[in-house]
């Protein structure tokens, strides 16, 4: 197997000064390790020639490839086109081709082209020029052969640089830097179980299987747990996935996996699991605001499963539209189990839908209590069998507390239907 060292080098000074993310070195970081090109290192420069040739210098001397991102637009601070000229000790050539493009591009969207646009057509003499056939500026490969070295150039905006990436610069990748190596990789989602308990349940597995590498990645509430597996073929790659996927499922609690596909969410298995088994719901939500409600209903097709909700933020909301009773709330208090439970008993009659969940908790900022914290959340689930309800307590500010409601509403659902 062959090992090839790539970087990602990110231009722009509004990355490295924070205002925003560089999304665009994840998504070729996942592209990458598909072609069984993984990397090494993600570096990001502002908008400063000297600067960025350095690190241009420094990814060359370390990397056999090397993919930029950003700098070639019309303006004063895009110096990609520049600087590689610079590092590489090559002249600048106007192509005629890209020429040609950014005239039919403007003239396509009955514009006037400035000037200034046909620099975006200058590129280094003897790259191969990437075709832009979604915006104006070309990107470009230079191959020095005989040190095995690549850098690859592609506009910022995504919607322009992946079609590039996708087609030739795949193509290109495959054709002179082979490893030999697939990489595969398998999440395992999980929800409501702390990081440190699956560490714990699964310690003994990193590192333990050959060819195998695993990870934990934690948000609030959730846990990945992502299976690499690298092999020569396909069938092993994907043999060793599933050898490592049943190991770690033997420790867990496997019901807490939510999903096995990555991005996926918890709204999408409970919309499957309810289309699947032809059942519907209806919510009633009190301090997540409806949250749940179009969580569910962002999903195409959920007519199919979703008949109704109700925001019932005030008592008065409580008791007209949800038949909560007065005493009930002057006995508990808005937040508590019996109030959820009455909640999600008279959203399910006036619905007759097979499901019904509620929630009444304190999001905060204000409102808690030594008694009752910000935080403190109560859920009611009503089905034809019975009437359940749950507490928890979550932390955070008002945003994740009803973020964290929302996620472990759908779980009390999800986990309903499996049973």
């Amino acid at each position: 197997m062959n090992t090839i060292t790539c970087e990602i080098l990110s231009t722009g000074t509004e990355i490295v000064q924070g205002l925003y993310p560089d999304t665009n070195a994840q998504m070729l970081s996942r592209r990458l390790k598909d072609l069984g090109i993984p990397v090494q290192y993600h570096t990001a420069v502002g908008d400063n020639k000297d600067t960025l040739a350095v690190a241009l210098k420094i990814a060359h001397n370390r990397s056999n490839v090397v993919v930029m991102t950003g700098g070639l637009g019309p303006t004063e601070d895009d110096l990609t086109r520049e600087v590689v000229s610079r590092v590489y000790n090559c002249g600048l050539k106007k192509d005629a081709q890209a020429v040609k493009m950014i005239c039919e591009h403007f003239t396509r969207r009955r514009i006037p082209m400035p000037e200034s646009n046909l620099i975006q057509a200058m590129v280094p003499e003897g790259c191969i020029p990437l075709y832009n056939f979604m915006g104006t500026a070309p990107g470009f490969i230079i191959h020095e052969k005989e040190k095995n070295k690549t850098i690859i150039t592609l506009p910022g905006p995504q919607r322009e640089w992946i079609p590039m990436f996708d087609g030739p610069v795949t193509e290109f990748l495959m054709a002179w830097f082979p490893t030999g190596i697939l990489f595969e990789t398998l999440v395992l989602r999980t929800i409501n179980v702390p990081e440190s308990k699956i560490n714990d349940q699964i310690s003994t597995l990193f590192g333990a299987i050959p060819g195998v590498t695993l990870g934990l990645l934690a948000k609030p509430g959730k846990v990945d747990i992502r299976i690499t597996a690298n092999a020569s073929t396909r069938e092993e790659t994907v043999d060793l996935l599933q050898s490592a996927r049943k190991k770690i499922l033997a420790c867990i609690d496997s019901k807490s996996v939510y999903a096995e596909k990555e991005d996926a969410t918890i709204e999408e298995t409970v919309a499957r699991l309810l289309v699947n088994q032809r059942l519907t719901v209806s919510v009633a939500e009190s301090c997540t605001g409806g949250l749940v409600g179009k969580r569910l209903t962002d999903i195409p097709g959920s007519s199919a499963y979703f008949k109704e909700g109700i925001i019932a933020y005030s008592n008065e909301a409580k008791i007209k539209y949800l038949g909560v009773r007065e005493q009930i709330l002057n006995q508990y208090g808005a937040v508590s189990g019996e109030v959820a439970s009455e909640m999600a008993s008279g959203m399910k009659r006036l619905s007759g839908a097979d499901y019904a969940v509620s929630i009444t908790g304190i999001a905060g900022p204000s409102g808690g209590t030594p008694a009752k914290p910000v935080g403190l959340v109560y859920f009611g689930l009503a089905t034809k069998d019975y009437v359940s309800t749950r507490e928890r307590r979550f932390t955070g500010d008002r945003e994740m507390i009803r973020e964290r409601a929302a996620d472990f509403a759908l779980d009390i659902l999800r986990r309903a239907c499996m049973n």
